[in-house]
């Protein structure tokens, strides 16, 4: 779950939110799917979708649990650093799972 702290307090559910918790483990297959489909009815054409704002937007506002209009009246500096956020969904999913360390190069293993 990413947290972001708001520059401006939201209005949810007529109460102001300081804060916006994104829980990406909200994200299914489903939930990409279908929110592709809507943002298609509503007429993005970008090729790719996980480069398109509305796109982004409508995740997020899956993530928060919140309506895709609240995102949109988010200030822009609280909006580009949602939209950051779901990029980082987006293009690294696995982020938490590490790489295996390198193994520092050493002559002697090498000539073996």
């Amino acid at each position: 779950m990413e947290t972001i702290n708001l520059s401006k307090p939201m209005k949810v559910k007529g109460e102001e939110v300081r804060e916006l918790s994104l829980d990406f483990d909200k994200i299914t297959g489903r939930v990409l799917i279908e929110t592709e489909t809507k943002c298609r009815a509503m007429g993005d054409n970008t090729p790719d979708l996980t480069f398109s704002m509305k796109y982004q937007a409508s995740l997020a506002a899956k993530a928060a649990g919140v309506k895709y209009d609240d995102i949109l009246d988010l200030g822009g500096s609280d909006m580009i650093l949602v939209i950051a956020a779901v990029k980082s969904f987006l293009f690294n999913p696995a982020s938490e799972a590490k790489p295996e360390e390198p193994k520092p190069f050493n002559q002697e293993t090498e000539k073996a």
